[in-house]
């Protein structure tokens, strides 16, 4: 469990350099603090989100190593309740929920039919650093990006958005080589993906994504097994 929550903090997509004409470097791209102020104008209005994320881990020095596939359903309701369902495509019945209603954030394992489940409580603000940043990377918290990252906003040439995000604290940056968000035309996140220093990439492709739709409460109070589907 706790390599996943390390995993989740690890989100980001990776930055390649294009080739450079005349053997010279390719040139940083610029900050374009319009492009930022576009993405945060959009995502600062939701309320809530509600869709499915494919999860591929893999190895970047190993091109041929077996790519490690997970699910990842999620209810989020700004600022602080959460109920994220992660399972692995190999083995369904194993399920992950993090769950807060705000105040009180559970961690529960389930194992299939008939075994009892791990369950973990504790207040939020603790522990639930994968949560969080879930959440920051789909409203775009920009002050809470900022306290861990420096931020640089850059247009695609779909016409979309890039965040690109270097971690300042020195903890972090043992986690973490970069954070990018990728957004649409009309800036909605659609995927993410992170290179780590030990060397693996996660990639996070949005596939289902409802944004302000009134979510039940149960959701944040829910008991393994009862979540909506």
């Amino acid at each position: 469990m706790q390599i996943l929550v390390q995993g989740f903090a690890l989100i980001a997509l990776v930055f390649f350099s294009l080739p450079s004409f005349g053997g010279e470097p390719a040139s940083e791209p610029t900050h374009d603090p319009a492009i930022l102020e576009q993405v945060v104008a959009a995502q600062q209005q939701h309320t809530t989100v509600q869709g499915k994320l494919r999860w591929l881990t893999r190895q970047i020095a190993d091109p041929t190593a077996p790519v490690r596939e997970q699910q990842v359903q999620f209810y989020l309701a700004f600022p602080q309740r959460y109920h994220v369902i992660v399972t692995k495509a190999e083995d369904q019945e194993l399920k992950q929920h993090f769950i807060s209603d705000g105040k009180t954030r559970r961690e529960i394992t389930e194992y299939g039919q008939g075994e009892k489940p791990d369950v973990k409580t504790a207040p939020i603000g603790g522990d639930d650093e994968f949560e969080r940043r879930l959440m920051a990377c789909f409203r775009f918290d920009r002050a809470n990006l900022q306290a861990d990252f420096s931020i640089l906003a850059i247009a695609t040439a779909d016409m979309g958005a890039e965040i690109r995000l270097t971690p300042s604290a020195v903890k972090l940056k043992e986690q973490l080589s970069m954070l990018v968000l990728t957004f649409d035309a009309k800036r909605a996140l659609v995927a993410i993906r992170s290179d780590d220093p030990q060397g693996n990439r996660l990639d996070f492709i949005v596939q289902e994504a409802t944004y302000d739709q009134v979510l039940d409460d149960t959701l944040f109070h829910v008991a393994p097994g009862q979540e909506k589907p």
